[in-house]
């Protein structure tokens, strides 16, 4: 019988292991480049920010500091409506029209029309960007730098991606979230997407030399402060920017957003661990999920030939309980669980994947030693009920650093999951996200320009 793997994609380390690079199934996941024409920062005429960017091809998705967030689906063009929660379409809760470019320009004003109030009126905040390249190395980096209104020079953040292999530049919202209150934003592409030239990868040494060259670039801005540069880290990036500030003296803060403070090696286990646990599963079953996910560790993480053994294990347990729910979570085992990919499928883009003298993917990094020399003031920002990695156990460990004198600040929405995110319905796969936390955008914007100097 052949042995299949992996069909859901599943954060932070699922998409190296099978998807990215093989090239038997390129077909199913061709970029479709967004639609840039209406990204922007708006103010409607009661006061209330609203953040537009891409969602993918022409979806678009709004963002408001409430927290309240929504996908807005072309009906016309320049036209679009908007559902409940994240995703929604219909019931039509929400209208809004764009006004004609002019000259090929971003559109200046906007009608925000909700089925339940008063048509609102806005404007686009005229935020000066200037698109370029950051040499790094042999690469170069297309970047975006968003500047606020009023005097130069400006106080700046570099925007530390995640580990989807998104345009950042196209789709960052927080670009415009920062740069609306005041802070200048560098946001770019991570070698290997977008406009960037290199492979794409998690080496977050390699990862993190990149966005010192992006710091080295902005301090040579005349718009910028070389003196008042901050980084901000999000999932992945929080590994990446500590990483970047040990190496890159004179970074003012740096900004976690749901970053892990443990190797992925950790974070990868709490995703299968967790849907066991929500599921109803104990020790035994996680027992057998340990057993497996050894196997995939030797492979993966030591280069160990266990691909027959690991064949014949996946043979053994594909039809017990536990094994289909961990089917979809955010961890290794859970993209082999739910797979349809054939292993020697797998076999062949592992082999691909080591063939070079850098390491693809640090699963094995330690972050403790870099935070726990870092004197940058940082601000760490969890979800209590996060499923991709261990919130527990990353906010006792920077609680224990705290005490030992670190600048270390720590803030927790209980009931939010990865990416600060809300959610309605029960379990993993049945539920439906209602937008941010309240609170979490206007938390990062305040924590921000209180480092920066613009608040006291």
């Amino acid at each position: 019988m052949e042995r299949f793997i992996g069909k859901k994609g599943c954060g932070a380390i699922c998409a190296f292991v099978v998807l990215a690079g093989v090239v038997t199934w390129f077909a199913f996941f061709r970029y479709d480049p967004p639609d840039t024409r209406f990204n922007g920062a708006y103010r409607l005429d009661d006061g209330r920010l609203v953040l537009v960017t891409p969602r993918e091809g022409e979806v678009l998705r709004y963002r408001m500091m409430s927290g309240r967030s929504g996908t807005l689906w072309a009906e016309a063009e320049r036209a679009y409506e908007s559902g409940p929660g994240w995703d929604g379409r219909e019931p039509v809760e929400l209208r809004v029209n764009f006004d004609e470019r002019s000259n090929e320009g971003p559109p200046t004003r906007l009608r925000w029309r909700p089925a339940d109030g008063p048509e609102q009126p806005g404007h686009r905040i005229d935020l000066p960007e200037i698109f370029s390249t950051i040499p790094a190395g042999e690469l170069t980096l297309r970047c975006k730098l968003v500047l606020p209104i009023g005097r130069a020079p400006h106080p700046a953040v570099i925007l530390v991606h995640g580990s989807g292999k998104e345009s950042a530049v196209d789709t960052y919202y927080m670009a415009y979230l920062f740069a609306a209150n005041g802070i200048a934003t560098l946001v770019y592409d991570k070698r290997g997407t977008g406009g960037s030239t290199g492979d794409y990868n998690q080496n977050f040494h390699l990862l993190s030399d990149d966005t010192v060259a992006a710091v080295e670039w902005l301090r040579t801005r005349p718009e910028i402060d070389p003196g008042n540069i901050h980084l901000a880290g999000y999932s992945q990036g929080g590994w990446i920017a500590p990483l970047a500030a040990s190496k890159s003296p004179g970074i003012r803060s740096v900004l976690i957003n749901y970053g892990p403070m443990v190797p992925i090696t950790e974070e990868d286990r709490w995703g299968y661990r967790y849907a066991l646990e929500e599921k109803g599963f104990g020790d035994e079953a996680l027992a057998e999920a340990d057993r497996v996910n050894e196997i995939l560790g030797d492979i993966f993480d030591h280069g160990e030939d266990r691909w027959d053994e690991l064949a014949l294990v996946l043979d053994e347990v594909e039809d017990e309980p536990w094994f289909d729910a961990v089917a979809g979570s955010d961890s290794m085992l859970g993209y082999v669980a739910g797979s349809k990919m054939p292993l020697w499928v797998a076999r062949l883009y592992y082999k691909w994947m080591t063939r070079g003298d850098e390491v693809f993917a640090d699963r094995l990094y330690d972050p403790v030693p870099t935070v726990s020399k870092l004197e940058t003031p940082s601000l760490w920002i969890f979800g209590g009920k996060d499923s991709s990695m261990p919130s527990a156990d990353s906010i006792k460990i920077l609680e224990d650093l705290r005490a030992a004198g670190r600048p270390i600040d720590i803030k927790i929405f209980p009931d939010a999951e990865h990416g600060i995110l809300l959610y309605e319905g029960d379990g993993l796969s049945d539920r439906a996200s209602i937008g941010y936390a309240p609170g979490y955008l206007d938390l990062q914007v305040q924590w921000l320009r209180r480092q920066s100097g613009l608040d006291p």
